[in-house]
């Protein structure tokens, strides 16, 4: 059957927007999107011009190449190191900043690893704890203490088990290369210490695993793959692991994994002054906005898109009230955000 002329342009302008909708649509032609961005950089530029309500209580020690030299050649502190220093050096902050009355203090600092070979601490009674054990038991004594995580590092137990919180620091630009906005928080996956430990003995990839019903599927870096079994709730048989019989104190099945939402370590921070509950927090990602409460009825909402990332407030200059220095290196010129 064959249209009519009068009845075939219409058809042909149909196919045409369809068309032209699947192209941009397949050329991920954001331009909506890209004019939001243009628009929200002119206002954060305007922003600037402006007087903003700054916090009196918030404070940022940074690390600069004065501090790196002070530490490096000057003997009142009882130590001299260089650039990357040792973790006994955070301890000492950590212990000095509780000392002041700070009521929570956040490293912008990864500590991924345990570093054995860092040199012992001399203790006034003699004693000659390793650099690590001494930052963690400084991080107890505080009781305050927010530490780094990244979804691509983790933390080594003996720092996350003894610091108050653990803060998020992953950030992620847009397509334009500029940095907008934050995640308000990321759901890390914390595996059984056996599994841990056989990632690193035999060399299984845990960031590769596949989550299968009744049963993980691990790979190791030569492509090996080895299927461990899950009951129904997720528990696997311990004795695949060490063997039997089973060592006193462990128990027969155990969970692999246990999953955490991190938050984001500003709304941390925010939430130890506001004294919110970031357990209690409602997440409602469709509807754009994450409710958080705390004690009296206080509550807060964040506005966040579906992916859960709010938009960062750049009104405030780095260097503005106070200065700040940021170098992405493990252990390096990277900040201390205290409140």
């Amino acid at each position: 059957m064959k249209l009519k002329p009068v009845k075939r342009i219409p058809a042909l302008i149909a196919f045409g927007v369809i068309a032209a909708v699947c192209i941009l649509d397949w050329l991920r032609l954001d331009f909506i999107e890209r004019v939001e961005r243009i628009t929200f950089d002119q206002r954060a530029r305007q922003a600037l011009s402006s007087s903003p309500v700054v916090a009196t209580n918030l404070g940022f020690v940074f690390i600069d190449e004065q501090s790196i030299a002070f530490v490096r050649t000057n003997r009142v502190l009882g130590y001299r190191f260089g650039l990357y220093w040792p973790r006994q050096v955070y301890g000492h902050l950590a212990n000095e900043l509780a000392a002041q009355g700070a009521r929570a203090v956040a490293f912008d600092v990864i500590f991924g690893e345990l570093r054995p070979d860092h040199a012992p601490v001399q203790m006034a009674d003699g004693s000659l704890p390793e650099s690590d054990e001494f930052f963690a038991s400084q991080l107890q004594r505080a009781g305050n203490v927010i530490l780094a995580v990244t979804k691509d590092l983790k933390l080594p137990a003996l720092f996350r088990t003894n610091a108050m919180a653990l803060g998020d620091i992953s950030t992620d630009k847009d397509s334009d290369g500029v940095l907008r906005r934050a995640q308000a928080f990321t759901t890390f996956r914390q595996w059984h210490p056996l599994f841990e430990k056989a990632e690193i003995e035999y060399g299984f990839d845990l960031a590769r695993a596949r989550i299968e019903p009744g049963q993980i599927l691990l790979t190791r870096a030569d492509g090996e793959q080895v299927k461990v079994p899950l009951d129904k709730e997720g528990k696997f048989e311990v004795a695949a692991f060490v063997g039997n019989p089973i060592p006193v104190g462990l128990p027969p099945k155990a969970k692999a994994f246990t999953e955490e939402r991190i938050w984001n370590m500003g709304i941390v921070l925010a939430a130890q002054q506001l004294k919110l509950d970031l357990d209690r927090a409602e997440v409602d990602l469709p509807h754009g906005r994450i409710t958080l409460r705390g004690a009296d009825g206080l509550e807060r909402i964040l506005p966040v898109d579906t992916g859960g990332n709010f938009y960062i407030d750049w009104c405030l200059p780095p260097r503005n009230r106070f200065r700040s220095c940021w170098c992405r290196t493990r252990d390096g010129c990277r900040g201390t955000r205290t409140t």
